[in-house]
């Protein structure tokens, strides 16, 4: 008598935990670009504070005039937000998100200081940096991931890994598979 093989790996649960993990990276990204959005707005509608305050004060390094990378960080955060929300090109869009972020830990690290992290209770009960900083690890994680199974990447380019595999092969010649 041949006993049926049993995969081990396979739960009960399995059914239902990928659907509701897909269901939960779409909340994360719609709410992660819904929030960010407005930082770009916010520089828009101050491009001479921000450029004076921020990128000519802690940047001065920077070529050119600082109202341009204040208009590049906010074109980022808005085309970024609005691309990565529908899901298209996340990974790149994400990662160039996530690098902008990244120079606003910088900024208010330079401006305040660590704040004694990771144990002192600061004034404003959060660190000036910690907002800036969650941005960074949930747009690493898109970076890295991608935009997830609800996206027009998925449903509608048949895969953003493909997508890039066959540019790539059009590029360079090689054969597609």
């Amino acid at each position: 008598v041949v006993e049926p093989e049993i995969d081990e790996s396979v739960t009960m649960f399995d059914p239902i935990a990928e659907p509701v993990g897909d269901v939960a990276v779409l909340a994360l990204r719609l709410a992660t670009c819904a929030l960010l959005v407005h930082h770009g707005f916010d520089k828009i509608q101050n491009v001479d504070g921000f450029s004076a305050n921020v990128v000519a004060k802690f940047f001065g390094f920077l070529p050119g005039p600082p109202s341009f990378w204040t208009l590049s960080a906010a074109a980022t955060q808005i085309a970024g937000a609005g691309l990565l929300t529908v899901g298209i090109l996340a990974r790149p869009v994400a990662f160039s998100m996530m690098c902008t972020m990244l120079v606003a830990v910088i900024f208010h690290l330079l401006n305040t200081g660590a704040e004694g992290f990771p144990l002192a209770v600061v004034p404003q009960h959060s660190y000036n940096y910690e907002l800036a900083a969650m941005y960074v690890g949930v747009l690493a994680y898109f970076a890295a991931t991608g935009a997830g199974a609800y996206s027009i990447d998925e449903k509608v380019l048949g895969g953003e890994l493909k997508l890039y595999e066959s540019a790539f092969n059009k590029v360079f010649g090689e054969d597609e598979r």
